[in-house]
């Protein structure tokens, strides 16, 4: 009887120090990042049969648990995969909106101070230090633009650095996690579970979850993860690594690739995973950040300084400098940037223009030919703009052709047409002379005229030419305006409007003075008579008196002539961006809103997530964490049961030792 009681004694003894033991190691790990509480698990030893019953046996320590839930565990780690990922694109559009400043600060400052300085010009046309002053607005203007696109380079070369440190991480945690699954599958053929490794497992998956979404599938014991395209990151004790290389349609930016096995062989062709098919984490939160808002904010950027540039240019065309010779361009910016896809077979070399550059397209785009048709994707959003048989007529706003080389189906071409814009950004000149500040033509009434009429001084539109000696309009009576240059043909303005072709000197344009009249001149027939002009127009108002004529000749001599000036000034209120519904500072104004509107409701979404992966820890943590009060209670009655068993063991001792005392 003393044997068996001293047994269940050290049963007893050997249940309290494994109680201890646990406890200790929950209590020193109680801050320690993925440990989970541990519990011992008792149960009551089997009895020996005797003729007065059973004989009680004691206790056994049957193993140690983990206070795990599969649930809570898999809810925490979805949360805070997406909660990295809401955390990174909102660093980065942060970033972002700060260097983009406010609707009415930055660039639209300079696009405001550059329309500023025309508009003296047409004020004060002959003053050199006026137009120097313009000509310093533009430089103004050209260095912000240039900067914002050094700042967006920085901003992608950023992205493509965090992803190539992402993707390291992440093939690091997958090699982890399939090594401990080896582990803990040759653990656990011993019959317990090796809870030391299970956490570590754990805890290799929380932070690879925090670098990119997976799912967990359990199978005996081991671990397979997978992205959410399905693609395995992890099967058993195999990994399954990631890479970048630099993307096959932008080389300014980087793809992520799927490279199979590690160590497999033959080594696995590495697959270019799309931005969309990769999302959670660090790297899905880069990925939607650049494909979301880097790069359509540059090309949008991009599309307000290819207005800018096309419409002053337009303008100042139009115009004569203070030197009297006609007007060029003022500023040049990057053409649409073409890259032909690594992949393709053809040898197609594509170029690519504005139909119109004063509205281009905001977008990234990719053409891609299947051997019949051509067909255009906006890359935002992998709609399609249009498609085509052949590249006769511009698709989605902007006009291509297959400048050599031969284009093969499957071939495709990556199309942005602004993004080059802004790091393209120049002045042509510094030169203050060659702001166009005078018109090409000039109208007048004669002064001898003894009626009412009046005439403006005339306008020109794109393709004009100046005539190159004066001509005399004269009203005639019930007749109507003659004198045009023989050759020319005369548009009156109206609905519809009506051309008169000019073939004799004689030769009349009705006149109503109840209405007057808008005339524009043309020279269809590249006429060679006396005072021939293309695109010229006037407008005549009120009651001529027969007989009163109107000049229309060359402008020459005119240094303090602004007309032309006020034009390129009054570009700054012309709608022509958005569809023609918003101006240059309009959509810059447009622009900054967008960004700071989408930074606005990152924040608040990553602040959303952000609280709820705070209460799911907690839920998490009230099941698997460590209570440092339980745990002391726990400890004292572990401590109790260690001694209440060494009062039996000292009870069988005694009992013993009364035993040989009888015998002795």
């Amino acid at each position: 009887m003393s044997s068996n009681l001293l047994n269940i004694g050290l049963s007893g003894l050997n249940a309290a120090q494994w109680g201890l033991t646990t406890t200790g190691e929950n209590i020193s790990n109680a801050s320690t990042p993925g440990y989970t509480m541990e519990t011992p698990v008792f149960s009551e030893v089997g009895g020996n049969y005797t003729g007065s019953g059973y004989l009680p046996m004691g206790v056994s320590t049957d193993t140690v648990t983990r206070a795990y839930s599969q649930y809570l565990t898999t809810e925490l780690n979805t949360a805070q995969s997406w909660s990295s990922s809401l955390g990174t694109y909102n660093t980065m559009i942060s970033q972002l909106n700060n260097l983009v400043g406010s609707p009415t600060g930055g660039i639209a400052s300079a696009i405001s101070g550059y329309f500023t300085g025309l508009q003296n010009v047409a004020n004060d046309a002959s003053s050199v230090s006026t137009r120097q002053t313009a000509i310093s607005a533009a430089q103004t203007l050209a260095n912000q633009i240039n900067a914002a696109g050094q700042q967006y380079d920085q901003l992608r070369a950023s992205v493509n650095t965090q992803l190539s440190d992402a993707v390291t991480q992440i093939n690091t945690f997958t090699a982890q996690i399939a090594s401990l699954n080896t582990q803990i599958t040759q653990a656990s053929s011993q019959g317990q579970p090796p809870n030391q490794l299970l956490d570590q497992r754990d805890l290799a998956v929380s932070n690879l979850s925090q670098l990119i979404g997976v799912s967990v599938v359990q199978d005996n014991g081991s671990y397979s993860l997978f992205m959410s395209n399905g693609q395995p990151l992890v099967l058993a004790g195999n990994s399954f690594n990631l890479g970048t290389a630099t993307s096959s349609g932008d080389p300014t930016e980087l793809s992520v690739q799927y490279l199979g096995q590690a160590g497999g062989k033959p080594t696995p062709t590495p697959q270019t995973l799309s931005d969309t098919s990769v999302s959670g984490g660090t790297l899905g939160g880069l990925l939607q950040f650049r494909s979301q808002t880097l790069d359509p904010a540059e090309a949008q950027l991009g599309a307000i300084a290819t207005s800018f540039a096309a419409q002053v240019n337009a303008q100042n065309e139009l115009g004569l400098t203070l030197n009297g010779t006609a007007g060029g361009a003022l500023f040049t910016v990057g053409s649409p940037t073409v890259y032909a896809n690594s992949q393709n077979s053809g040898t197609a070399t594509l170029g690519v223009s504005f139909a119109n550059a004063s509205q281009p397209t905001t977008g990234d785009y990719t053409l891609s030919y299947n051997g019949s048709a051509y067909t255009l994707t906006d890359n935002q959003t992998g709609s399609i703009v249009g498609s085509a048989a052949d590249l006769t007529n511009p698709i989605g706003g902007l006009q291509f052709s297959v400048a050599s080389g031969t284009m093969n189906a499957g071939d495709s071409f990556t199309v942005e047409p602004t993004r080059g814009a802004l790091n393209g950004f120049a002045l042509t000149t510094t030169a203050a002379s060659a702001i166009a500040a005078a018109a090409p033509v000039l109208a007048s009434a004669s002064t001898s005229n003894t009626g009412s009429a009046t005439i403006t001084q005339g306008t020109v539109s794109t393709g004009y030419s100046a005539p190159t000696s004066t001509s005399t309009i004269t009203y005639k009576a019930g007749t109507g305006l003659t004198g045009f240059p023989i050759g020319s043909v005369v548009t009156v303005a109206g609905s519809p409007s009506t051309s008169y072709t000019i073939n004799t000197a004689a030769d009349a344009v009705p006149y109503s003075p109840n209405s007057g009249a808008t005339l524009t001149i043309t020279n269809p027939t590249n006429s060679t008579s006396a005072g021939v002009m293309n695109n010229v127009t006037v407008t005549i108002s009120g009651t001529p008196a027969d007989g009163d004529s109107f000049t229309i000749g060359p402008n020459t001599g005119a240094t303090n002539d602004g007309r032309n000036a006020q034009l390129l000034s009054n570009l700054t209120k012309a709608q022509v961006l958005a569809g023609g519904t918003a101006t240059l500072t309009n959509a810059y104004a447009s622009y900054v809103n967008n960004i700071g509107n989408q930074a606005t409701q990152i924040q608040a979404m990553a602040t959303t997530q952000t609280s709820l992966v705070t209460q799911i820890t907690s839920a998490q943590q009230s099941v698997s964490g460590v209570n440092i009060n339980e745990e002391a209670a726990n400890l004292l009655q572990y401590q109790q049961l260690y001694q209440a068993n060494s009062k039996v063991i000292q009870a069988a001792q005694t009992l013993f030792q009364t035993l040989l005392g009888i015998f002795s």
